[in-house]
């Protein structure tokens, strides 16, 4: 859904009626000479028969027009190309539909932004209620033919391939070959359709639902079928497609399921879920998500009139409240405002995710999106719908005490309470891709590793003949084993699974095996993300040794029933989950911790743990006394369980602050 128009003499609209709730309608048709026209009526909502269309408006230019109760309206032509396609299908042209170019006043004034804002909230409404939904892709060629022929091949073939998906020697098939049929499919679903946050609702909530792409057309249950085909070919050869272009239909079939089994999804997790999707306006981010969600009430009515940054302050807010939780918070890092291309002046606060921000997707964007939280994440249908038998929650700042937080006037101060516990000191090196390109190719950034330089962690070789800490135990077997799981359960955030619900077991067999291949003959590692990674963190001293070092020193831990991994490809799994698509760098604290923080963080960055947030967050101190950026949050070692809370009630020097974010 778009809400601006060309400039054109406006449509003279009639008030629509409140009770009860009305839309207009549009029916059309052509004349004698060829000409497309129509009429626009009001119907009540609950009783009218409809179709509905789902697109988007393409280019401001070469408009045509169509006269629309006798009055002429500019229309954008690939909206025109959907006008011809409905005119000239015999079935189509004799039904109302509901377009959003014209079926809502897109004009100004108080009472325009009324309807409109009463209309958008009716939107899950209109779309459900139509009989079918017409997908509009774009215009049809030949080579969008092949590909939409291609799909029905896909979904023909989707049987057979689940059936030999656990056979040793898997194969596409000779009807799956074509690699110019697979390009085909690939551009379709690299049409701007796939990435527009309003067509993500009107995909899912209707009853019925058909793509065309021109005159060809597929049904949405056909493509769903299609595109687990599609999964499936795709771990015969990766090649076959950019990962954008399936990315795009896998999520939109994930959140289908997740709809029709009627399983919980949260505000939170599904917009950092979409985090690439586009808009027009940015408070569409949230907006075009509400029809879908379960928790509305963290956003209400939809206030087209407000700017952006009080509806993204507003909702940080609003969680807060609801849940007694500053987790919300732990998303300002993979939503902040160094990945927005806007006026500085619109800056947000650093402790307010800031939706305008494009990220490459995925299921488990923060440690907070954990199954068990109140962000929650996509995971698969059934592993949602059964019971964990051993669910496990990051508990970091979870406490009994009473919940203080709020925000200044101006909504620019987030007042809350901490302890604080370390400051970071080595940072290791990572090579990660946080955006990409409109053809689908990843955007990569590197960042060098950070030796550590505080007297726990730098070898005694290192320490001046002054320092009295001497706190560098000897590097024996036993502290080699005890250091490679301690640094084995950062990188896997001391849990088995990408969903973050079940703990780790203890062993490291896999993370050892794969560090010594990389020593010795490292054109054996298997994966070159491991090799680049452990080459960026080999020499990074933790506890007063290399990692290197330590990994040499290590003892071989037998295999044991109880490994967290069956075997290294899944270790390598967790691993990319953590230190890609999680975009975590390991590091040291001045204490000699260990953990896994934010790309931005910098050496002397400080941990705190926030009462209401489950994860440790990562502040930069400001310019004024007990006022912090937030730089992201952070999984730290014997921290993530409420230890900090305990702490206050021993003789520690720890407390409870009162502290300000900005």
């Amino acid at each position: 859904m778009q809400l601006t128009q060309p400039e054109t003499q406006p449509f003279p609209y009639t008030k629509l009626s409140a009770n009860p709730p009305t839309i207009r309608l549009l029916h059309l048709k052509r004349t004698s000479i060829g000409e497309i026209t129509g009429s626009l009526e009001q119907f009540p909502l609950e009783t009218a028969k409809y179709n509905a269309i789902s697109y988007v408006w393409g280019p401001k230019t070469h408009s045509r027009l169509v006269k629309i109760n006798n009055h002429p309206v500019l229309f954008f032509e690939n909206l025109y190309q959907i006008l011809e396609v409905i005119c000239s299908d015999e079935k189509l042209s004799k039904c109302w539909w509901w377009i959003d170019y014209i079926c809502i006043n897109q004009g100004d004034g108080f009472e325009v932004e009324t309807e409109r804002n009463s209309q958008v909230a009716m939107m899950k409404q209109i779309y459900q209620n139509a009989s079918m939904v017409l997908g509009w892709l774009g215009p049809g060629d030949e080579e969008t033919e092949r590909g939409m022929m291609f799909l029905h091949v896909l979904k023909k073939n989707r049987n057979r391939l689940n059936k030999e998906k656990n056979g040793k020697e898997r194969v596409l098939g000779v009807e799956l070959e074509d690699r110019e049929k697979w390009k085909a499919v690939e551009n379709i679903l690299l049409r701007p359709w796939w990435d527009r946050v309003w067509t993500l609702q009107e995909y899912i909530v209707p009853r019925n639902f058909k793509f065309y792409c021109g005159k060809d057309n597929i049904d949405r249950g056909d493509l769903k079928v299609a595109i687990y085909a599609i999964y499936l070919s795709l771990a015969i050869d990766a090649s076959l497609m950019a990962k954008k272009a399936y990315d795009r239909a896998w999520i939109r079939r994930r959140l289908l399921m997740w709809y029709r089994e009627c399983l919980p999804m949260h505000l939170l997790g599904l917009i950092a879920y979409v985090g690439d999707c586009r808009f027009t306006n940015p408070r569409d981010r949230i907006y075009s998500v509400l029809g879908l969600i379960d928790d509305g009430d963290l956003v209400g009515q939809p206030r087209y009139g407000d700017d952006v940054s009080k509806v993204y302050t507003d909702l940080v807010m609003r969680f807060a409240e609801k849940y007694k939780s500053l987790d919300i918070v732990c998303l300002a890092d993979r939503f902040n405002w160094s990945m927005v291309k806007a006026n500085p002046m619109s800056r947000l606060p650093s402790w307010c995710p800031d939706w305008r921000a494009e990220d490459i997707p995925w299921v488990v964007p923060a440690m907070a999106c954990q199954s068990s939280g109140n962000i929650d994440n996509f995971r698969p249908t059934k592993s949602a719908s059964k019971q964990r038998e051993k669910e496990a929650t990051y508990a970091a700042g979870i406490s009994r005490r009473s919940f203080q937080v709020g925000v200044s006037e101006d909504r620019k101060i987030l007042s809350c309470q901490g302890i604080f516990i370390d400051y970071v000191d080595g940072i290791g090196g990572l090579r990660v891709a946080r955006k990409r390109k409109d053809d689908g190719t990843d955007i990569w950034e590197e960042y060098e590793c950070v030796q550590s330089s505080t007297s726990k962690n730098i070898p005694l070789s290192q320490q001046g003949t002054n320092d009295n800490h001497m706190t560098v135990p000897e590097l024996k077997s036993r502290t080699a084993n005890r250091i490679m799981w301690e640094v084995t359960r950062c990188l896997m955030l001391d849990r088995k699974d990408r969903y973050l619900d079940q703990t780790l077991s203890p062993g490291f067999c896999h993370f050892r095996d794969l560090c010594l291949t990389a020593v010795h003959t490292p054109e054996n590692v298997s994966r070159q993300f491991f090799l680049d990674w452990f080459k960026r963190n080999r020499q990074l001293h933790i506890q007063g040794h290399s990692l290197e070092d330590i990994c040499k020193e290590s003892l071989e831990v037998p295999s044991d029933e109880n490994e967290s991994f069956p075997d290294q490809e899944t270790f390598l799994s967790r691993f990319q989950d953590s230190t890609r698509r999680m975009s975590r760098r390991f590091m040291t604290t001045r204490n000699g911790n260990t953990g896994m923080v934010p790309c931005r963080t910098e050496k002397g960055d400080e941990i705190w743990v926030l009462h209401g947030c489950r994860i440790p967050m990562v502040l930069r101190k400001a310019d004024k006394e007990a006022t912090f950026n937030v730089v992201g949050e952070c999984y730290l070692n014997d921290f993530m369980n409420g230890e900090a809370f305990n702490l206050l009630d021993g003789e520690t020097t720890a407390k409870l602050e009162s502290i300000r974010l900005v």
